[in-house]
């Protein structure tokens, strides 16, 4: 009788399970008045969504163009890479190796003269 019980429990939850829809989210509809069709919430977030990546696109190709950089800014660039290509040999010779302790000699060797 127990057995009977068990299983007969398990087939209609496994029925239930397999009969109803997974996702059962009440949807809006409104008419079209051009066209006459109904169109549900998700459709219309979908031409939404549609609709500002086509205009993102639009103002990234006209409005985006890359600078070459200055002559003050490619000798920043140089410098850092300069300070952090010694830090290697610093460490070595010293032993640090905690991010702060990089930090301390990257600013004293920025802010050297040359």
């Amino acid at each position: 009788m127990l057995k009977k019980l068990i299983l007969s429990l398990a087939l209609l939850g496994f029925f239930g399970a397999v009969t109803l829809p997974s996702y059962t989210a009440a949807q809006t509809t409104t008419e079209d008045t051009k066209t006459k069709k109904t169109k549900t919430t998700k459709t219309k977030k979908k031409e939404e969504k549609a609709d500002t990546k086509a205009d993102d696109q639009k103002t990234k190709t006209t409005t985006t163009k890359k600078k070459a950089p200055t002559a003050k800014q490619l000798a920043a660039r140089k410098k850092f890479a300069d300070c952090a290509h010694s830090w290697g040999d610093h460490k070595k010779a010293t032993g640090e190796k905690t991010r702060k302790q990089y930090n301390a000699y990257m600013s004293k060797c920025l802010k050297k003269e040359n």
